[in-house]
C-alpha cells in the first residue's frame, strides 16, 4: 500500500512538471523576437543601426528629431535621412558615421536634428534611411510633453 501511494504521488508530481514546462517546447519564446524596447522607432541599413527615433515636437514651432545611428562596420559608412517636410517637399540630408562610432541627435549631450516633418503629437511619420543598399523606411512617432518622461527632451528644443 506504501509502496502504491509513492508511485501515485512520483507520477502526480511528473506530469504536473511536465504539464507546466513542455508549454516552451511549442509555443514561441517571445523574449528572442527583435522589437524597440522604447517608444522610438528602430531600422538597419546594412553596418548602420538607428535606433530610439523620436520625433519630437512643441507648441511653439520647435522640433526635431532624436535618435542614435551606430555603425558596425569596420569602415567609415555614409548614409542619408530622406523625409517629406511640412510642405510635402522630399528631402535627404547625407551623414557619415566613423567604424564603430555613434552619431547621436538629441542624446548623449547632442542636439536634436532641426528637420520639419509632416504631422502632429501622436502621429507616425515614414523617414527613409538610404545609402548603398536599397532604403529602408522607418515609422517614426511624433511626441510632444505629454508623457512626463519626455519634458525635458521637448524643451531641449527651444535651443534647437
Amino acid at each position: 500500500m506504501l509502496i502504491r501511494r509513492a508511485l501515485l504521488i512520483t507520477a502526480i508530481a511528473s506530469m504536473t512538471v511536465l504539464g507546466t514546462s513542455a508549454c516552451n517546447m511549442m509555443s514561441p519564446v517571445a523574449s528572442l523576437k527583435t522589437y524597440a524596447p522604447s517608444d522610438g522607432a528602430q531600422g538597419d541599413l546594412g553596418p548602420i543601426k538607428a535606433r530610439n527615433l523620436i520625433y519630437f515636437t512643441d507648441n511653439a514651432g520647435n522640433s526635431g528629431l532624436f535618435g542614435a545611428f551606430a555603425n558596425s562596420g569596420n569602415e567609415d559608412a555614409e548614409f542619408a535621412i530622406g523625409y517629406y517636410t511640412a510642405k510635402g517637399k522630399l528631402t535627404y540630408r547625407a551623414f557619415k558615421v566613423a567604424a564603430h562610432q555613434v552619431l547621436n541627435f538629441g542624446y548623449q549631450g547632442k542636439s536634436a536634428l532641426a528637420i520639419d516633418l509632416q504631422g502632429k503629437p501622436g502621429d507616425v511619420v515614414s523617414i527613409y534611411l538610404a545609402a548603398e543598399e536599397d532604403p529602408v523606411t522607418i515609422n517614426v512617432p511624433i511626441m510632444d510633453a505629454t508623457l512626463p518622461e519626455y519634458q525635458n527632451a521637448v524643451d531641449s528644443l527651444s535651443g534647437n
